[in-house]
């Protein structure tokens, strides 16, 4: 997993992590390494029940769907327990 920001810089994201890029910011540099998760094409969680949401909801269950998935994810970690996981990662791996 990786940490996103916020443009504005009030809240952070975990999600799934640019090969690279685990465990750390998410960071453009890393973006075209692709998702660590995928091998050979395929995401190795699937069908594990520990799919992230994003991937879950915005790319596969919600297809045209995108921005408003992502706008509807951002209010929850963008809320008091959002912020506690997001310090508590924080405090784990950076």
């Amino acid at each position: 997993m990786m940490l996103e920001i916020a443009p504005d810089m009030t809240f952070g994201v975990l999600s799934p992590a640019f090969k690279g890029c685990e465990g750390n910011f998410a960071l453009q540099e890393y973006a075209n390494n692709g998702c660590n998760f995928m091998r050979n094409g395929l995401c190795e969680l699937h069908g594990t029940g520990f799919e992230p949401l994003e991937c879950l909801f915005c790319h596969h269950e919600r297809k045209g769907l995108g921005q408003k998935c992502h706008e509807d994810i951002e209010k929850d970690w963008n809320s008091a327990a959002g912020k506690r996981l997001v310090n508590r990662w924080v405090n784990t791996n950076l």
